[in-house]
C-alpha cells in the first residue's frame, strides 16, 4: 500500500520500525552477552533455582555497581532469591519492558 505522498506503507519496506534486538539470545544462555549488549527496553530479572521466584532487578543500578561491559551469565552466582535466601542454581530472566 502506498500513501499519496509516496511513503511506502508496507511492513516489509517500513525503515521507520525500531530494530529488532540482537546479541540477546536467552534459551541459549549467550556467554557473551552483557549489560551494553541489551536494548533499553529490556527488563531483567532474578529467578530463583529452588523455589522458583522471579523478581525484577534495576538494571542501572546493576551497570553502576558491577560494570556494563561484564557479561550477564558471570552475575548469576551474585543472585540471592529475596523470598526463600537461596543463593545456589539462581539465574536472570530478560524481556521486554512494557509500554505505556
Amino acid at each position: 500500500m502506498r500513501h499519496r505522498r509516496g511513503i511506502d506503507l508496507t511492513v516489509g519496506n517500513n525503515d521507520n520500525l525500531p530494530p529488532k534486538p540482537s546479541g540477546i539470545k536467552v534459551p541459549e544462555r549467550d556467554h557473551s552477552a552483557t549489560l551494553a549488549d541489551l536494548p533499553q527496553w529490556y527488563v531483567i530479572g532474578g529467578k530463583c533455582g529452588r523455589c522458583g521466584n522471579v523478581s525484577l532487578l534495576d538494571r542501572w543500578e546493576l551497570e553502576r555497581k558491577l560494570g556494563k561491559f561484564r557479561s550477564i551469565i558471570s552475575m548469576e552466582p551474585l543472585l540471592r532469591c529475596s523470598r526463600c535466601g537461596n543463593n545456589q542454581n539462581n539465574s536472570f530472566v530478560l524481556g521486554r519492558a512494557k509500554r505505556d
